[in-house]
């Protein structure tokens, strides 16, 4: 690799340069994974957008890959990179020692370029010792089957899929599937989904909502992209939680049965939750349990379902207990029967909405 493609050395902390390179390869080798998708794709690219050094860096590694293939291995343990312009044949003999002194070989031998070209030589080399299938190719984008949907106030749906995986779509949701040769994936751009997925270990399933993505082999779960929170729930088998994709080093949370996630797509903070079986996409029996849920949740459920705001009088009632079954069907006898239960005062104002306050 000549000089003139490697990029020009920035006016950076040598620290911040480090890290830079580091994240690069990062995204580098995850490129080249199975499980990359499309919005994986975007996600990098909006990286590479945040400025000049970015797509300098990432490409250099591109063009560090190249020379990897040219590169003869040294076969003396004294062999150092800045001998290599007064390398002999001997030298520059077949040897077993790893492509990573090889790789080094190429880089500039002072300064930081030596530093830093290293570690993106050392990503290139690992990707390439895969030798498989992968390589360096770009996975093929074009979907073999896809699919947009959206359900109105008061519809839901069933959706098979062609890999045997079924989809149960809730009200005034909205879903993207698109199935490629070696990945499943799906954008739950609003609402609520129950997905219960088709075992194929060479494909894995994503869904993507928001900043956040659940990644699965085969197993049932729910996830809720309704504000205030993501909310994840497994009903079986395990499933990968990344509460921000874009952070190639951000947190990768790890749900079996019974468990459950919150996430909160302002700010990425996360809380565990208990997820009953009974409660893991519930939804489609056309009931709700409620075992003693905050009467703020049991608001958003019913604003819901609905179709219009729920609101408390006082700040204090969010905390109130509330037990109970709601019939999807006929939210409004529920919201009714609340001051039969508790002292609290149950209107419907002029402008279609209700309000909850103590009597």
């Amino acid at each position: 690799m000549t000089d003139a493609l490697r990029p020009a050395s920035p006016a950076l902390p040598e620290q911040a340069l480090i890290d830079l390179h580091e994240t690069a390869a990062d995204w580098f080798m995850r490129r080249s994974d199975p499980g990359w998708t499309g919005a994986d794709e975007r996600a990098l690219e909006a990286w590479l957008a945040q400025a000049a050094l970015h797509r300098e860096i990432f490409a250099a590694m591109s063009l560090t890959s190249l020379d990897l293939h040219r590169i003869p291995l040294a076969a003396d343990p004294s062999w150092r990179p800045q001998a290599h312009a007064q390398a002999t044949p001997q030298q520059a003999a077949p040897s077993p020692r790893p492509a990573r002194q090889a790789a080094a070989a190429t880089l500039p031998s002072a300064g930081w370029a030596r530093r830093h070209w290293a570690s993106a030589a050392v990503c290139a080399s690992l990707v390439l010792l895969l030798g498989g299938a992968y390589g360096w190719q770009r996975w093929d984008n074009t979907a073999s089957f896809q699919l947009d949907v959206a359900t109105g106030h008061g519809e839901t749906r069933s959706i098979p899929l062609p890999d045997g995986s079924s989809i149960a779509l809730n009200i005034d949701s909205q879903l993207q599937v698109r199935f490629y040769p070696r990945r499943r994936e799906v954008v739950l751009g609003q609402g609520e989904a129950f997905f219960q997925v088709a075992h194929d270990r060479s494909r894995p399933f994503t869904v993507d909502s928001g900043a956040s993505q659940v990644k699965v082999v085969g197993t049932a779960f729910n996830v809720r992209a309704a504000p205030p929170q993501l909310v994840v729930k497994v009903l079986e088998g395990l499933v990968e939680v990344r509460p921000d994709r874009q952070a190639p080093r951000g947190p990768v949370l790890r749900l079996g049965p019974g468990n459950g996630l919150a996430i909160d797509p302002a700010t990425g903070q996360t809380q565990s939750l208990q997820a009953a079986a009974a409660s893991v996409g519930d939804w489609r029996s056309g009931q709700i349990q409620f075992q003693r849920a905050p009467l703020a949740d049991v608001a958003l459920e019913l604003s819901r379902y609905l179709g219009q705001s729920v609101v408390l009088a006082q700040q204090d009632l969010a905390r109130q207990p509330i037990s109970g079954v709601l019939s999807t069907a006929s939210p409004q006898l529920f919201l009714q029967a609340l001051p039969e239960l508790l002292p609290l005062r149950v209107q419907q104002m002029a402008d279609g909405s209700w309000r909850i306050s103590r009597r």
